[in-house]
């Protein structure tokens, strides 16, 4: 489908142009939160888990993450041991429910408009996430209308997950290689993309794009935003959201 390129409110400045692809971070971008803490959260809720273990691995991940450092692989080791006794099956069930109640309260309406205006205007959309894809792909599609969605791919044996990664995890460098099989099937490149994100990780495929958004961006992006003269936007939930989520936190 050819982009209207009348109707789409951001021409990338290399081609004056519309992109030809439209791709989205999810944690912190489209949504207001980090879902891979959140589904360990849901674990909890669900009983499935009650160790305290789980939450110090991800209070890691996060320090870990937000300081550029984070090992993807060894992480993911940790944090499936979770829910790798669980069969897929009876995963992919628990994160429909998951999506729905925990994660659709939480996605920014900016993040909504601009998945309306590429609906509109007929340009293509991928979810592109260093979260693991069982989460990813539900998310992109039931909350966001995407779908077609780009996550860490988990070894599955014997219907369980491994806690091994499939393939080139899309973290980092990673999810240029991840968003390059996407771009050449398309017959586009990488200048053709318009990117969102929040992070610093992200700066391999934020420098590669044709244009990159940063969307309530972490220190370091936001430097490079300005050296580089990429978009900076500011998204919040709705107020009366706002509060309804902070009412349900425990106190500290």
């Amino acid at each position: 489908m050819t982009p209207k390129t009348t109707s789409f409110p951001l021409p990338l400045p290399r081609t004056k142009l519309p992109p030809k692809l439209v791709v989205f971070d999810l944690d912190h971008t489209l949504i207001a939160g980090d879902s891979t803490i959140l589904w360990t959260e849901w674990l909890y809720e669900k009983g499935i888990v009650k160790d305290p273990i789980w939450r110090q691995i991800d209070r890691e991940m996060i320090l870990d993450y937000s300081q550029g450092h984070l090992d993807m692989p060894g992480f993911m080791r940790k944090h499936s041991g979770a829910f790798r006794k669980l069969p897929v099956a009876e995963i992919e069930k628990l994160v429909v429910e998951f999506v729905k109640k925990r994660i659709a309260p939480i996605a920014f309406p900016d993040g909504r408009k601009w998945v309306r205006n590429c609906t509109q205007a007929g340009i293509p959309m991928l979810v592109l996430s260093a979260t693991t894809t069982f989460i990813v792909t539900p998310v992109a599609k039931i909350v966001f209308g995407i779908n077609e969605a780009i996550g860490v791919d988990l070894v599955e044996e014997r219907g369980f997950f491994t806690g091994e990664i499939a393939g080139v995890p899309s973290f980092q460098e990673g999810k240029i290689t991840r968003l390059e099989a996407v771009t050449e099937r398309m017959g586009i490149g990488l200048k053709d993309v318009l990117f969102f994100t929040d992070s610093r990780n992200d700066l391999p495929l934020a420098e590669a794009a044709g244009f990159t958004c940063c969307v309530n961006p972490d220190p370091v992006l936001l430097t490079a935003a300005r050296r580089n003269g990429w978009k900076v936007l500011d998204w919040k939930l709705a107020l009366r959201t706002q509060l309804a989520l902070d009412a349900k936190k425990p106190a500290a």
